[in-house]
């Protein structure tokens, strides 16, 4: 069986496509970007790192002008978080079979409601999984330590391939460094992989 992981070569993503392995002989992971630079590698490094095939998918301009739109309209990431990864795992969906993400128990963004997520499933004859949906912070790292090496930094230090760094310096390139500092919190941080751990 085939599953398409949506991917940014962080450590949830990488963790979700290391606990789908006994059950998908087939696992692909794709990384959206803005199209905008070149942030993309790091996840095909990561994704180098642990094993699996990876494919780069560029978001519709819209997508991104709507995005913007939702930042500066709300002055929170939150709406425009979801909103980018509701279109990506709608466009992941678009293939059937089986679509999953890194999303956590504890994420406020991106996150979708059991309603969209019945919705997807109902719409395009996909299977929508989350591995990391039922555990806390806490399981995620000590499950992560144990497979993969990473590092954790600030989201202020480009490139990543996560949608809210993606969103920073499209923001910065748009409409300046000082609507970033209004709009997201200043002590967010993403994981990028090293390696993969031989155990």
């Amino acid at each position: 069986m085939k599953i398409t992981v949506l991917f940014s070569g962080g450590k949830d993503s990488s963790l979700t496509a290391l606990l789908l392995e006994p059950f998908f002989d087939q696992i692909e992971l794709v990384t959206f970007s803005f199209g905008q630079d070149g942030s993309w590698k790091v996840a095909k490094e990561a994704a180098a790192q642990i094993g699996h095939p990876h494919k780069t998918v560029i978001f519709d301009e819209e997508v991104l002008d709507r995005g913007l739109g939702l930042l500066m309209r709300d002055g929170y990431p939150n709406q425009a978080l979801n909103y980018v990864h509701r279109w990506a795992v709608e466009k992941l969906a678009q293939q059937g079979g089986y679509v999953a993400d890194g999303t956590r128990r504890d994420d406020r963004a991106p996150v979708m409601t059991n309603s969209a997520i019945r919705s997807l499933e109902d719409r395009y004859h996909v299977q929508y999984l989350r591995p990391l949906a039922g555990l806390g912070w806490k399981a995620i790292q000590e499950m992560a330590q144990q497979h993969l090496e990473y590092e954790v930094v600030p989201s202020s230090l480009y490139p990543a391939s996560d949608f809210e760094v993606g969103m920073r310096y499209a923001l910065a390139t748009r409409y300046g460094q000082a609507q970033v500092d209004r709009i997201f919190p200043a002590n967010h941080t993403h994981s990028r992989i090293i390696r993969r751990k031989l155990i």
